[in-house]
């Protein structure tokens, strides 16, 4: 299958790693100290290169004899270990063994051997936990008089808890006892009392953790730090049915104004969850009311760097919400010290971005924070807007918004490269539209067309696509561009009208883009098809002179991000043309020779869609394409799904030509009706393919997925009508995904029995039933999967030849997806009867593929599955027969919609038939 390279290499194999397992015990049982922790030390690096659960849970089971037979100091080295592989330790199976030979360190007589042995349980409590013997055993090490054991076990304590919540009621009792007793460690009572947020779940426990942080607030011999667990665990506490009462709010906001910043922000936090009532009186609430615009009357101003924005946003909110209950006639102080904070930020960032003759890169040490505090402020203005619920207030902060927005935009382009300014765009728009004021915020996008900014220009280039973007601004741009397009020509347009200009016919191509699903034929007509011609051809007539081309694209020529968009508008919407003349225009020589090769391909495909009248033509342009499109991919194999769909689009051209000469000829030529079955032949394979592509690749937009769907329409009416009327296809329009891709995620998959072991075949008995489960890994991108993933379907068969063509074959790749998904799907019912099936007939059994479903372990799966091996007796006479075979196996995804996603790989190993094994 495709996107998905199963590596081959004898260093990956099970037997290379049992070996380096066993190297690896030898050497740590060196006579020497240092020799066994260099040994110990490389497990980690082992389960990372072959994580498959046979070989973890015998290398846990080894470090678990070392543990129990060796000196302290190695202990304590195998305890990080567990804590490195952690993430392995699900896996194994043999977890209750593992967990014997820890808990027999834990009762020994050495207190300092019983504190490693609990740190270990620590560490593999994500599977230790639901164990009552490691329960007990860290139960039991609270009754001890060694400090540090029962500082240990308070760690593991918490750690079991995570994933465990039910151990609470079981530790309750003495978790409290010991938090409650003022002679314990500070450290160690804070760290109890941090654990029993874990009881948040429970309504009976939280409001007992409610009432016991009162008392520890109140105790007389409580810490700051004592303090400032409880106010974090009081807030675990806080719920629905259990919420913080006004007297204990009140007591909270006390440390509002404590001179330690831990102190100030955990009471923030906790008085964070209070939310008055209307029962709540003006005098009741008024002592909070007065400490909190204390406490931010007295913050610095926010370009210091002593300003605290998180601490001054949690009060700024809680006044906003004691201010809500109560209107009044004058501006509330919230929205006052909101609008000031926002201000500041405003005027820091405009003067940053004034000072500087160029835009200003927001990834300087001096801008980075400024650029933080105008997103955090803006936000605040947000949030304290939406609580006190006035419409006045809405109004100014939308207008708060715009000013962001454009604040932003004056930024370089290479600027904001952060996550947190994109969510940043995406989160104020959705609140502009519901809130409403979104003709106020798109009217004012006018004054954002001069941007460099690639994220404020991608958000605007997503609204018009969606069709958010009113008549008066696509008015607007259209006007900006009819005005400004007499200028491109020349070499004098001034930086921010060559901005606004191609940013404006970006945005009109996205805009069109919309209709068209309602046009036959893209409109020649289009101002923004036509400015770009026309620049276009003003850069061709200075092809002779090099130097005058350069200049001008540098003086009126689109940035490079506006390039890359204009490139898939133009395709998403069937302009070939004027995308040929651009990828002309673009100054290749400043991109590296990759990009020059891609542009190169690229161009021919559009030279490809301008001659579709002229059948050779086309299929040579197109031919030339996807050579480039090959090497390209062979260099770096992310041109997978731009092959395949140039290749769809080839073979479409092709078979709807050959079926205009069929049905030219069909009533003269005595071959007509040999060459119309070929033509069925052809139109199947085709929409194999086509089907293999919107199944095999999870990213693939929806303009790009419209035309395969709509390609699939065509070669149905071409299988319905037998060639006997005109048919149109559709227009090759590709979107975003054709240009750039996102990776699949990749399975990498072993079996078991290994099938590939040292090259030689498997051997199996005439009629019987071959079980082998097959097991693996998810190895994800940088890149967010768009679907939520829940498990994986791999379908297996027996077949008399081995894998042909390459994962990047799709004619071969197209043809065992077919069979893949002509898959039974087995139930776990029908694997557990599968011994009681009699063997096939011999001509039954090849090429027929059985389903089997597994679940996600977190990124690892392992499939039970069958074979069914033919009866060999019959078809050789019942004489003794071996018979060379091969067993295929295909992965594919499931997501949460139960659609299956057949990403690969696609394996074939081999397999001996025999009527003499045993």
């Amino acid at each position: 299958m495709a996107l998905s390279i199963q590596t081959s290499d004898a260093g990956h194999s099970s037997d290379w790693a049992f070996k380096r397992l066993f190297k690896l015990e030898s050497e740590c049982r060196s006579p020497t100290l240092a020799a066994q922790i260099q040994a110990v030390g490389q497990f980690p690096k082992l389960f990372d290169q072959f994580p498959f659960p046979t070989l973890v849970g015998s290398a846990f089971l080894k470090l678990g004899d070392l543990f129990c037979s060796s000196p302290n100091s190695l202990r304590y080295h195998i305890a990080h270990v567990f804590a490195a592989s952690q993430h392995h330790l699900p896996h194994t199976a043999y977890t209750e063994e593992l967990l014997r030979r820890v808990l027999v360190v834990l009762y020994s007589n050495d207190p300092i051997a019983r504190v490693l042995a609990l740190q270990l349980i620590g560490n593999g409590s994500v599977v230790f936990a639901k164990f009552p013997e490691a329960q007990h055993g860290v139960l039991l090490r609270y009754q001890s008089t060694h400090p540090l054991e029962v500082a240990a076990a308070v760690h593991t304590t918490e750690a079991l808890l995570k994933y465990s919540p039910e151990f609470l009621s079981v530790v309750w009792e003495t978790v409290i006892a010991k938090a409650r007793d003022t002679s314990v460690l500070d450290t160690v009572r804070a760290q109890l009392i941090r654990s029993l947020r874990h009881a948040a779940p429970s309504l009976q426990l939280s409001t007992l953790l409610y009432d016991n942080c009162r008392f520890w607030m109140d105790q007389p011999g409580s810490t700051i730090a004592v303090k400032e667990a409880t106010l974090a665990a009081w807030k675990a506490a806080i719920q629905p049915r259990n919420e913080l009462k006004l007297v204990d709010a009140e007591r909270v906001s006390c440390f509002v104004l404590h001179e330690l910043r831990s102190i100030r922000c955990a009471a923030l936090a906790l008085l964070g969850t209070w939310r008055p009532k209307g029962s709540d009186s003006t005098m009741d609430v008024g002592s909070i009311k007065e400490r909190l615009v204390t406490y931010i009357e007295t913050q610095p101003q926010p370009s210091r760097s002593s300003f605290d924005f998180y601490c001054t946003r949690l009060a700024v909110i809680s006044l906003a919400r004691i201010e809500a209950l109560h209107a009044t006639t004058v501006a509330p102080q919230s929205w006052v010290f909101a609008e000031s904070l926002a201000n500041t930020a405003s005027q820091e960032f405009s003067g940053l971005v004034s000072t500087n003759t160029r835009d200003v890169d927001v990834s300087d040490q001096s801008a980075n924070p400024l650029l933080h505090d105008l997103v955090y402020a803006t936000m605040l203005v947000i949030n304290v807007a939406s609580t006190l619920r006035r419409p006045e207030l809405i109004s100014s902060a939308a207008a708060t918004v715009v000013s962001s927005w454009r604040a932003i935009s004056n930024t370089a382009g290479s600027a904001c490269n952060r996550r947190h300014v994109k969510r940043f765009l995406e989160t104020t728009w959705i609140w502009c539209n519901r809130t409403g004021t979104q003709s106020s915020f798109i009217a004012s996008l006018e004054t954002m067309l001069e941007t460099t900014n690639y994220h404020v220009f991608d958000a605007v280039i997503a609204l018009s696509l969606r069709g958010r973007l009113g008549e008066s601004f696509i008015a607007r741009c259209t006007r900006l561009i009819e005005k400004t397009m007499h200028a491109t020509s020349s070499d004098d347009m001034q930086n921010h009208n060559r901005n606004a200009h191609w940013n404006s016919t970006a945005i009109l191509l996205a805009h069109h883009l919309q209709s068209r699903a309602r046009l036959e034929r893209p409109s020649s007509g289009m101002a923004p098809v036509d400015a770009i011609i026309k620049w276009c051809t003003s850069v061709a007539t200075l092809d002779s002179n090099a130097d005058n081309s350069e200049r001008l694209y540098s003086s009126n020529g689109p940035l490079a991000h506006v390039c890359q968009t204009l490139i898939y508008l133009l395709a998403a919407s069937g302009h070939w043309q004027a995308l040929g003349l651009l990828v002309k225009a673009l100054p290749s020589h400043r991109f590296g020779a990759e990009f020059q090769e891609w542009f190169d391909a690229i161009l021919l495909l559009a030279e490809a869609e301008d001659s579709l009248d002229n059948t050779d033509q086309f299929l040579t342009s197109i031919d030339s394409s996807l050579s480039i499109l090959h090497v390209l991919d062979n260099k770096r194999p992310r041109h997978t799904f731009q092959i395949f769909v140039v290749q769809i689009r080839k073979e479409l051209a092709g078979l709807i030509d050959d079926c205009r000469k069929c049905r030219a000829t069909k009533y003269v030529h005595p071959s007509s009706s040999l060459f119309a079955r070929l033509q069925t032949v052809r139109t199947q394979e085709l929409i194999a393919q086509v089907n293999f592509v919107l199944d095999a690749f999870l990213s693939v937009d929806s303009i790009t997925r419209g035309w395969l769907e709509g390609v699939l329409a065509t070669l149905s009416s071409i299988t319905v009508d037998h060639t006997d009327t005109e048919v149109t296809p559709p227009s090759f329009t590709p979107g975003p995904s054709f240009f750039s891709m996102p990776p699949n995620p990749v399975i990498d998959i072993q079996t078991r029995p290994n099938l590939e072991a040292g090259g030689a075949s498997v051997i199996a008995a005439s009629g019987c039933q071959l079980h082998i489960i097959v097991e693996g890994f998810l190895q994800f991108s940088k890149h967010k999967p768009p679907v939520l993933l829940q498990g994986v379907r791999v379908a297996i068969w027996l077949s008399q030849r081995p894998k042909q063509g390459s994962d990047r074959d799709l004619l071969s790749c197209s043809s065992y997806n077919l069979v893949a998904r002509s898959a039974k799907r087995q139930s776990t019912d029908t694997f557990a009867n599968a011994d009681d099936a009699r063997g096939s007939g011999y001509d039954d059994c090849w090429d027929v593929a059985l389903a089997f479903d597994a679940v996600l372990d977190g990124n690892y799966f392992a499939c039970p599955c069958t074979v069914t091996m033919p009866q060999l007796g019959a078809a050789y006479s019942h004489h003794d027969a071996t018979v060379s075979a091969h067993i295929h196996v295909s992965c594919a995804l499931i997501d949460s919609s139960d659609r299956v996603w057949w990403v690969g790989p696609h394996n074939s190993y081999p397999l001996t038939i025999s009527t003499t094994a045993k």
